[in-house]
């Protein structure tokens, strides 16, 4: 059976490829040929993969919209194209942006299709200063290509349950796989308060705070504060220009070293903020990075509302410490209390069993190949401290 995959953005770039490509490792008896959209081609070269052109432009993408929903005019006339230079027995489309119009397209021609969601887009939308304002065009074509599906898959269990309850829709949580934890013989350096943290951040201001309690911490324990960063992040730039010193940039590094470097600090950080606006974003998202630092198996410092899948999965799994808010002081508490707090490996693998583990990618595999997927064993978050 021949599967073409496709996504709006390059097979090499983001947390979304990389768990795709950590899923497709185990896939290796499907025939799948990876379609996707970008300004150029990937820097390495795979037969696998095949860029069919550049992003829609916004306008593109809203016109495309406008045509399928009715109250605006419109042209589908790019996606289309997009669709007829894809053959396959199965499209296994990533719902984000233009993925949301070529699933639709695809299912108006009647074509079996395979929906990923790695970010709900109402959640994505609603942040967006540019995109905010044409949601009533997502509500008219995205439920009904969830519903249009043969199979759909989501990145978290907060996000399974919620479009289980809001549209109906039978489907499954898929993380990133990892098939097992390294044997790691490292150590953080005495004398000294080391942070990691790898990827981006979604704010700067509560990090800004996070940072400052650190000092103070660091200040009265008379340690030298460390900020370990792994990859890029514009957001990380402007706080590390205010204390340079403390920081230490790594640049990209691939994952078995952005994971040495991690197990060699006191914590990890990941963080969702707070608010009404970032809401829905935090109770079905899930970051990639934390995949990162359960294979460091170092404490995770989560700086994340209660309500957000983050915030579940640390307290939840007990591998680390969970901050709501801003205030310098609960924050500062908040860490010292980490430094003295020693998480198990078997805490670590746990986690990493229930969210990360080949079930997951053995029920995607059989939902690709049109079998039974429902029976499998699926998890959800444990209680707060269980």
């Amino acid at each position: 059976m021949r599967i073409a995959l496709f996504t709006p953005y390059s097979p090499e770039i983001g947390g979304g490829s990389a768990q795709l490509r950590s899923h497709l490792r185990d896939l290796t008896d499907l025939d799948v040929r990876w379609y996707y959209l970008a300004a150029k081609a990937t820097a390495v070269r795979n037969e696998k993969w095949q860029r069919i052109g550049e992003p829609l432009s916004f306008q593109e993408l809203i016109s495309d919209l406008g045509a399928r929903s009715g109250p605006l005019p419109g042209s589908r006339s790019r996606v289309r194209e997009i669709v007829r230079r894809m053959e396959a027995d199965l499209f296994w489309i990533v719902g984000h942006h233009e993925g949301i119009s070529v699933a639709a397209e695809l299912c108006e021609q009647g074509k079996p299709v395979h929906l990923t969601v790695h970010d709900d887009p109402f959640a994505s939308w609603r942040r967006s200063e540019r995109y905010r304002w044409f949601q009533p065009l997502l509500r008219r074509t995205f439920p009904g290509v969830l519903r249009g599906a043969r199979s759909v898959d989501v990145t978290s269990w907060g996000m399974r349950n919620l479009y289980r309850e809001k549209y109906g829709v039978g489907c499954f949580s898929v993380y990133l796989h990892v098939p097992s934890l390294p044997e790691l013989r490292l150590s953080p350096e005495t004398g000294k308060l080391t942070v990691g943290h790898i990827g981006t951040l979604y704010a700067v201001e509560p990090f800004r705070k996070f940072v400052a309690a650190c000092r103070g911490v660091a200040a009265e324990q008379r340690l030298e504060l460390k900020i370990v960063r792994v990859g890029s992040s514009a957001q990380i730039d402007r706080v590390a220009t205010e204390d340079p010193r403390s920081f230490v940039s790594l640049g990209e590094l691939a994952e078995p070293d952005a994971v040495r470097a991690l197990a060699a600090c006191d914590l990890c950080y990941a963080m969702y903020p707070e608010g009404e606006t970032f809401a829905p974003f935090r109770q079905t998202s899930l970051p990639i990075k934390l995949s990162t630092y359960v294979q460091a198996q170092r404490p995770v410092f989560a700086h994340a509302p209660r309500d957000s899948t983050l915030a579940r999965a640390v307290g939840g799994y007990s591998i680390g410490a969970v901050c709501e808010g801003n205030d310098i002081a609960a924050l500062a508490k908040a860490l010292s209390a980490i430094r003295s707090q020693s998480v198990s490996r078997e805490a670590f693998e746990l986690i990493r069993k229930e969210l990360m583990g080949a079930g997951q990618v053995r029920q995607l595999g059989a939902a690709l190949r049109g079998q039974n997927w429902r029976d499998f064993p699926e998890y959800d978050f444990p209680p707060t401290g269980a």
